[in-house]
């Protein structure tokens, strides 16, 4: 009966749980890079100029008369940049005509205003802030009115987002 005990504290001991022992407790750096914050300015509104009902029209000059603008944040640090894009742009008595963004309407200028690469503004581009921290987007299109289109003021929204 003796060697039964010792067999039954032998098992019960080799099954007592992990947490029953004593562990010491480990350090861990927890690294944090903080840049600072990404800032966006609409520095030109995207212009079309004089349109003639029926005739199609882009900008005159994508210099002068292209949406732009100045993102500012951590130098040479990469980003994502992406646009939302009207369709239509809005006139009086909710009036309409459609505006289209091709797969060459994202400007992107280095520096501003000399040359500029273009990009797709239906999607996210990757882009990278220069050595001072700065980055010149900008966006282009095509309005189309209709023959019977009224005159008039129309506009819409463009949203240019940033991120890290």
């Amino acid at each position: 009966m003796g060697t039964r005990l010792a067999i039954a504290m032998l098992t019960a001991s080799m099954l007592a749980p992990a947490w029953a022992s004593p562990l010491q407790a480990q350090r861990r750096a927890v690294p944090v890079i903080v840049v600072p914050p990404l800032t966006a300015v609409a520095v030109n509104d995207l212009s079309f100029g004089v349109v003639t009902a029926g005739t199609p029209k882009a900008p005159t000059s994508l210099a002068s008369d292209a949406g732009r603008f100045t993102i500012s944040g951590q130098p040479s640090t990469p980003v994502t940049v992406s646009f939302t894009l009207p369709t239509v742009l809005t006139g009086a008595g909710n009036a309409t005509i459609p505006i289209t963004f091709g797969s060459s309407d994202g400007l992107f200028w280095h520096p501003y205003p000399g040359t500029f690469s273009t990009f797709s503004p239906s999607s996210a581009s990757p882009q990278t802030l220069d050595a001072t921290g700065s980055l010149v987007i900008g966006i282009s299109g095509t309005v189309s009115p209709p023959t019977l289109t009224s005159t008039g003021l129309y506009t819409g929204t463009i949203t240019l987002t940033v991120s890290y």
